[in-house]
């Protein structure tokens, strides 16, 4: 099975841009997006985890890779950044280039322009990009897990909702990207009920290793936070969680 694959948008973009002349800034656009994902890619591995598959579409990629709904969030978070993180470096080696006349002032000015674009489209926080991701994780941190899912949906609406009324003047690639935006939406509204109950499931099924403990004055568990092993009561979250499940 193909690890890498190409989205039909992929293609089509490509061929309008070679028939409309921006094949180059395509070019560079598409190598940033390659080294966004490779991004991913180092911390997914650094971290032991199996890539499922990576996904390059006209806007951007998506690496998948297998992973418990209950995570450690700081290495989640290494994973998340790490597609901006390797486009920081490129405007180094971009610089370098240009300073020594490897690339002419064009090249570069198409890059700096697509690069810059990518980081700030990549930062807002919808589901389906990384910015939703990061500050999902951070706020983890803080909040129980199933209140983070509801304060992410929230936000993920009103940015989306604020991206499509900033992108009035709709062009088709524009209108890719916000159908795109809108199915993961609706998928994630869809599934969360499965995600949190899955939560909770693999937390009774599986042996986790948690770096926090915390004690609750109540049975609720939804008040259960993640990468923190709770206590109900006096009573252990397994025993808790047993009585659901049983």
């Amino acid at each position: 099975m193909k690890i890498i694959k190409f989205d039909i948008s992929f293609y089509l973009i490509l061929i309008l841009s070679f028939l409309c002349g921006y094949f180059k800034s395509i070019l560079i656009l598409y190598l940033i997006i390659i080294i966004h994902e490779l991004g991913h890619i180092f911390f997914i591995k650094l971290f032991n985890k199996d890539i499922i598959s990576i996904k390059i579409y006209a806007f951007g990629g998506i690496s998948k890779y297998n992973s418990l709904v209950n995570h450690n969030i700081f290495s989640e978070l290494l994973i998340s950044l790490g597609g901006i993180l390797n486009q920081l470096l490129l405007f180094i080696i971009f610089y370098k280039l240009y300073k020594y006349n490897l690339i002419s002032n064009n090249t570069y000015n198409l890059f700096i322009s697509n690069n810059i674009s990518l980081i700030i489209f990549n930062l807002i926080p919808m589901i389906g990009l990384d910015g939703e991701k990061i500050i999902h994780l951070l706020l983890e941190y803080i909040y129980p897990y199933k209140l983070v899912n509801k304060i992410m949906l929230v936000i993920s609406i009103i940015s989306l909702f604020l991206f499509i009324i900033n992108c009035i003047n709709l062009k088709i690639n524009i209108i890719y990207i916000i159908v795109f935006l809108l199915y993961r939406l609706i998928s994630y509204i869809k599934s969360i009920k499965y995600i949190e109950n899955k939560f909770y499931l693999e937390r009774y099924l599986y042996n986790i290793s948690y770096r926090n403990i915390k004690y609750l004055n109540s049975n609720d568990i939804s008040n259960m936070y993640q990468d923190t092993y709770h206590f109900f009561n006096n009573k252990s979250e397994y025993s808790v969680l047993k009585k659901k499940f049983e």
